[in-house]
């Protein structure tokens, strides 16, 4: 074979840049051809299906042409028995079409409404598919997961293991702007406990804080509700200061309050702000702005939250110098570290202190790139929420924008789809400023946060979050968590407040509906909802011995009953400052409570080793004596000695000092002592009797046994155990001058070696007949009761 004498060397063949769909067919139709003719005389040219190897067919079903009219439902046809009138003849849309048009809808603010003006959450459709809803404080919000409500095991798991969220775009937050004088003093007219001046780092805005909110002229008024408020930080824009008019001391404030008590709280800062400001040609010099509708709050709990966060929030490098990430009063510029840059602040879970606040720029989450550079004009604080934020991206022009990516990989794309992307990039945002809270962690690895964005985002920020690993949880599941970390749930365990009636009102109303539906030969005994508070000032008036050994008739008690019903008025210490003035009023600074030790086991130590601290302080029986006095509740948590599981509304009574050595003694003692700390069986329905007006009140026992058996009342459960616990705790409240007598009491009874911070007091489910001993633990011995869930 005659070769030239050179070899040609053939390099490798590169694909085409574009591949045309048509000349690839073009090329490949004689293979075409010939495969379906090779086909074809193999089926003789008949191509339909074996009968053997069909399947089910749906002719039966009129499926085909249901969808054909609804396609005509949707357009809208016209009714031939009409007459022809247009008003009559367009025919209405059916209800699933017109409440999925409704609820994909994406306003820039405000809530979405169903027929009664009940508002909807933004995750309204996705939490209706998944849970069980429920109608409270205005809103369609999820109770929980569909079943009977056993799933708390599941959900400690999460918590321990994983992350949980929660949208709780139902909290709202009003605004305070005007000087920062102005705004202290309204702060301090209704906010307790309130220091002014704050500390500088609440003050600066780079922390956050708690306190309780009040009507004017606190802390003799009602209790409105926890609140939680932050200040803008100090660096301020121009148009700012120029549209107030004030001067550098102009500063914004939000209050961030629950839904349950918006009304109430947002009237007593408009009172406040009217009566303590100073009027400039008739307007207060603080001005109060509710901002309901404008924000979103999504809530990040369990050990791997911020590593969830970490994925989900990525800061835009290009606006870093637009956010005030942390200013010159933080702790880590105090410490003489330097505050990490917009980019890196999420690196470290240690750059943010506890109740820290961080101020980003971040980009969509579902955007395909993870980090965007390009400058965004739309861009805006979202303290001045005022101006106007725009809207993220709709979903529709994110999975087109996917699907050109997937057609750009084979070369395919379609270039004239960049032109409609430009036009909708004018009338919404890819990058959203969010404000991130670090709350206290609910333990030690188990960390809490709460993201702040417009209202508009929380769709873009929800599925993202369910998706990559975080469990949805309802109110239900929330107030597991805040049993299980021992924080107070609000309103449920806000027996002070209003919102706290209304909630036990709505549970009382559900109890009896559920009660009507069953037998009456079946249907359980009725329970006080809510708790009758006032039965406790029956334990006062008594001393240790009368209660032993005589018996109490309700004529002797019926004074105290009458001004129980009269002072309806509640008082609950939630902070330290609280309860030393009240037992400063009373007189009773050296009774055996030690709220001023905060932190500080190795103090409460010190006390109880004593020998002279119960020399020191006052005759117990004068405080018993008075009935008159006005009572004064503090929170405690409750673990139960031996076995035995706490419900909601337990009642929590003062054992006798032979019944804690019943429980403490030898397993004989104890099986004597199950059947001896019983209410009679017959006793059970006139524990609490309901009055023609609908109130429950505590009937005083009159049968000798029932009197042996009873025991005074001195406070409530708010919160019961958490099925699957380690270590079940349950949140009451409770007296506090009672409990100081139960600690003197049972101080005195024991060696000093012997001598414990906790409590003992008994427990007694209101369906059960049995007691339980318990160790109660006074909360703010340990710390400040004002953080809240």
């Amino acid at each position: 074979m005659g070769t030239d004498g050179s070899k040609q060397h053939k390099g490798p063949v590169i694909p085409p840049s574009e591949l045309s769909v048509r000349k690839f067919t073009e090329s490949r139709a004689p293979e075409l051809e010939s495969l379906y003719s090779t086909i074809a005389s193999r089926l003789n040219s008949d191509f339909k299906s074996q009968r053997n190897k069909r399947r089910r067919t749906t002719s039966f079903d009129n499926q085909a042409s249901r969808s054909r009219s609804r396609k005509k439902q949707k357009v809208g046809v016209f009714s031939q028995n009409n007459n022809g009138n247009p008003e009559k003849n367009i025919k209405k849309p059916p209800r699933h079409v017109r409440r999925r048009k409704e609820l994909t809808m994406n306003p820039e603010s405000g809530f979405c409404t169903s027929g009664d003006g009940t508002k909807r959450l933004r995750t309204h459709v996705w939490h209706a598919k998944r849970f069980t809803m429920t109608k409270r404080w205005g809103f369609h919000l999820p109770l929980g997961l569909h079943g009977s409500g056993r799933g708390s095991r599941a959900l400690l798991k999460w918590l321990k293991n994983g992350t949980i969220v929660h949208d709780a775009s139902y909290h709202s937050a009003i605004q305070l702007e005007g000087s920062q004088d102005s705004v202290l003093s309204v702060l301090s007219n209704i906010m307790v406990p309130f220091r002014s001046p704050e500390a500088e780092d609440v003050l600066s805005g780079c922390t956050y804080a708690s306190s309780m909110l009040h009507h004017s002229g606190a802390p003799n008024s009602n209790t409105i509700a926890p609140v939680t408020y932050m200040w803008r930080p100090h660096h301020q824009s121009a148009d700012a200061d120029e549209e107030s008019g004030q001067t550098n001391g102009f500063r914004q404030l939000w209050i961030w309050i629950h839904a349950a008590s918006l009304t109430e709280g947002y009237n007593a800062l408009m009172t406040a702000c009217e009566s303590q400001g100073k009027m400039v040609e008739g307007v207060p010099s603080v001005r109060c702005t509710l901002l309901e509708g404008q924000f979103g709050t999504l809530e990040v709990m369990g050990s791997k939250a911020f590593h969830l966060i970490q994925k989900i929030l990525h800061p835009v490098s290009s606006m870093s110098e637009k956010s005030p990430v942390l200013e010159k009063g933080s702790l880590m510029k105090a410490d003489g570290i330097t505050p990490p840059t917009n980019t890196s602040i999420l690196e470290n879970e240690e750059h943010t202190p506890c109740s820290g606040i961080l101020s980003l720029v971040v980009s969509d989450p579902r955007a395909l790139t993870k980090e965007s550079t390009e400058f965004d004009s739309s861009y805006t604080d979202l303290w001045d929420v005022g101006k106007g934020l725009c809207c993220p991206v709709e979903e529709s022009v994110l999975c087109m924008e996917k699907h050109h990516e997937r057609l750009s990989s084979f070369c395919l794309a379609d270039k004239s789809s960049d032109s409609t992307n430009l036009a909708i990039k004018i009338h919404s945002s890819r990058i959203c400023p969010v404000i991130l809270l670090r709350r206290n962690n609910l333990k030690d690895s188990i960390t809490r946060w709460s993201i702040i964005l417009p209202l508009s985002w929380i769709k873009a920020f929800w599925v993202p979050l369910v998706s990559m690993g975080a469990q949805a949880i309802g109110l239900r599941e929330r107030s597991w968590v805040a049993c299980e970390a021992g924080i107070p749930s609000f309103p449920s365990e806000f027996p002070e407040c209003s919102s706290y009636a209304s909630l036990m009102q709505a549970e009382a109303v559900d109890v009896d509906k559920e009660a009507a539906l069953r037998p009456i030969s079946v249907r359980s005994s009725s329970i006080p909802i809510p708790p009758p508070w006032n039965c406790v000032r029956l334990a006062f008036g008594m001393n240790a011995s009368e209660r032993e050994s005589k018996q109490v008739c309700s004529s002797e008690l019926d004074s105290a009953a009458e001004l129980a019903l009269v002072d309806n008025h509640m008082v609950v210490a939630r902070s330290s400052g609280i309860l030393a003035g009240f037992l400063s009023n009373i007189y009773g600074d050296r009774l055996p409570l030690f709220s001023e030790f905060l932190d500080k086991n190795s103090s409460i130590s010190k006390i109880i080793r004593d020998e002279n601290i119960l020399d020191q302080g006052p005759n117990m029986a004068s405080f018993l004596e008075n009935r008159h006095r006005k009572l004064c509740f503090v929170r405690v948590i409750l673990h139960t000695v031996k076995e035995g599981v706490i419900e909601d509304g337990a009642v929590v009574c003062a054992p006798r000092l032979a019944d804690i050595n019943l429980w403490t003694s030898g397993s004989k003692c104890r099986s004597i002592n199950k059947a001896a700390l019983q209410v009679p069986q017959s006793s059970m329905s006139t524990y609490f009797v309901k009055q023609d007006s609908g109130k429950w009140e505590f009937l005083v026992p009159e049968d000798p046994a029932a009197v042996e058996s009873n025991r005074w009342p001195i406070g409530f459960v708010t919160n019961g155990f958490v099925r699957g616990s380690k270590k079940p705790a349950a949140g009451a409240v409770c007296d506090a001058v009672l409990l100081a007598h139960l600690r003197h009491e049972q101080w005195s009874s024991v060696p000093l070696k012997r001598r414990k911070k906790e409590i003992y007091v008994l427990t007694r489910n209101l369906r059960s007949a049995a007691y339980r001993l318990a160790l109660a633990s006074i909360v703010l011995e340990h710390q400040e009761d004002l953080d809240h869930i």
